[in-house]
């Protein structure tokens, strides 16, 4: 049994364009496109004999680009953000957070977090917002019994900040200008 791999044919693409080409009758294409443009009303016909050109124009002369040179109006404003380890801010006298404006929950054995946020009346939507940018250490899918959680909520009632403790460490998501979050290490 012969079990050679036949060799794909090559095909030489502008030959069969050029073949293809060469079948047209142009003389009926002719006749055809005339009789399509004699059937047009007389403005119709005047008004493409000036815009085909000038389309056509316009497709083979390159544009000049302009510069905006007015300054930017978006600015990058400098947040100071306080990523000291939560269990180091809380006061040994009350064990609360230092900031009344925080609202903090520690983690029970079992908990995950959406129950975290439906206990708390945080909006589940914010949760499925912070899950899509949580990055692949996964610290919002990956929270413990014992761990301490700090939030801040909006004047409208959604979630402004979200501090989660990470060893020593804290990994806070901020909602930005535009209604999404962003992540700090």
């Amino acid at each position: 049994m012969n079990r050679r791999k036949k060799k794909k044919q090559e095909t030489d693409y502008w030959l069969t364009i050029k073949e293809r080409i060469e079948q047209v009758d142009w003389r009926v294409v002719w006749c055809n496109t005339k009789a399509l443009w004699l059937g047009l009303p007389k403005l119709h016909r005047r008004v493409l004999s000036v815009l085909i050109p000038l389309e056509l124009l316009l497709m083979v002369v390159p544009m000049p680009t302009f510069v905006n040179e007015e300054p930017s109006t978006e600015q990058r404003i400098s947040v100071n953000v306080n990523r000291v380890g939560l269990s180091s801010q809380l006061s040994e006298e009350n064990k609360a957070p230092q900031s009344k404006m925080w609202h903090q929950y520690i983690v029970k054995s079992g908990d995950t977090l959406a129950e975290v946020f439906r206990s708390n009346s945080i909006p589940m939507a914010d949760l499925n917002a912070l899950v899509r940018i949580e990055g692949g250490d996964k610290p919002l899918s990956h929270i413990k019994a014992g761990q301490l959680i700090r939030y801040k909520m909006t004047t409208k009632g959604d979630l402004d900040i979200l501090q989660l403790e990470k060893g020593d460490q804290s990994v806070m998501f901020l909602r930005m200008s535009d209604g999404s979050f962003g992540r700090s290490n």
